[in-house]
């Protein structure tokens, strides 16, 4: 089957190495959709603050049709079903996972799609309802909220009843967030503290949703009102931001971090329930990804800088 790795020069390359069998309990997927995130990039790099032993298998979500169930599989899905899943490996022609953690799609959906609607908006509704405690009526901030999980962050916290405040760069991308329903959209580019402390209001922000860290880390904390909580996703920006910790004390506010992929090791079972839940959601329409380009996986060099590109909107995504 092909797989993306590493090849002889240090690029990542299409590859073919041997189909995986699935075992006891396991499914088989023929992926026919895989998302290429940044997160994804670094990891595959050796670049990312978890490094997985090598030789591995990047990508981590993916949308495609079972083929294969393994031996004792308590399973109701059968060959020919249309899921998704996320997973280490999700580059490659087939992926083997157990099968509570392969879900079903409704039938006609787009793989492409559904491939990356649910890895963001699962680090989204974790961070936000389960780190964040978001209630109705808060107002959250959500830096980067063009990206793909910050755009997913708006989504969902239009859905939990948050007033949305959002952050981003170019016309384009506060069009594009706009259209996502936040409430307020403001040019990250700008001096916007005293911006979103005047939507804010005298209460002043609830949460903060911050998967840009540098400097805007410790500007996002300052206007968080009584009792907030920032919630740490993670350091796109490529700097990890010095804050003054004595902020929280005089705000009462708490610094959270958000490790999805801890969430999964030790809290399996919530974490499942979790994400089956943003797969109903995105089947029911209440969220769902923008897309930037969808290509072969022959094109993965082109489909990488896409990936790379800052000015771009939307997910980009490979096809096997």
């Amino acid at each position: 089957m092909q797989v993306l790795g590493y090849g002889p020069d240090d690029h990542i390359t299409v590859r073919d190495i041997a189909q995986p069998v699935p075992r006891a309990g396991e499914v088989r997927v023929r992926v026919q959709a895989s998302g290429i995130s940044y997160v994804d990039l670094l990891l595959a790099r050796g670049a990312y603050q978890v490094r997985p032993t090598p030789p591995f298998i990047p990508g981590s979500e993916y949308a495609g049709v079972v083929d294969a169930i393994g031996p004792d599989t308590e399973t109701g899905l059968v060959p020919g079903d249309l899921v998704c899943g996320t997973r280490q490996g999700a580059w490659a022609e087939y992926v083997c996972a157990p099968a509570s953690r392969v879900h079903e799609l409704p039938p006609g959906t787009d793989p492409a799609l559904a491939s990356v609607a649910t890895a963001s908006a699962y680090t989204a509704l974790y961070a936000l309802r389960e780190r964040g405690g978001i209630r109705a009526g808060d107002t959250l901030l959500v830096l980067g909220a063009a990206g793909a999980v910050g755009h997913a962050a708006v989504q969902i916290g239009k859905q939990l009843g948050a007033r949305v405040l959002a952050l981003a760069s170019t016309d384009a991308k506060r069009a594009a967030v706009r259209a996502a329903g936040a409430d307020a959209v403001i040019d990250s580019g700008s001096d916007w503290k005293d911006m979103v402390k005047r939507q804010a209001g005298p209460r002043g922000v609830d949460l903060v949703f911050d998967p840009v860290g540098g400097a805007a880390t410790d500007t996002a904390f300052r206007t968080l009102g009584w009792g907030g909580r920032h919630l740490m996703i993670g350091f796109a920006g490529g700097e990890i931001g010095a804050l003054k910790t004595n902020l929280s004390i005089v705000k009462g506010a708490a610094l959270v971090g958000v490790d999805v992929r801890q969430y999964g090791e030790r809290e399996p079972g919530r974490a499942d329930a979790l994400l089956r839940e943003c797969i109903r959601w995105f089947a029911e329409g209440r969220i769902c990804p923008v897309l930037r380009c969808v290509l072969p996986v022959a094109c993965f060099a082109q489909a990488a800088e896409h990936a790379q590109d800052r000015n771009g909107i939307g997910r980009v995504v490979i096809t096997f």
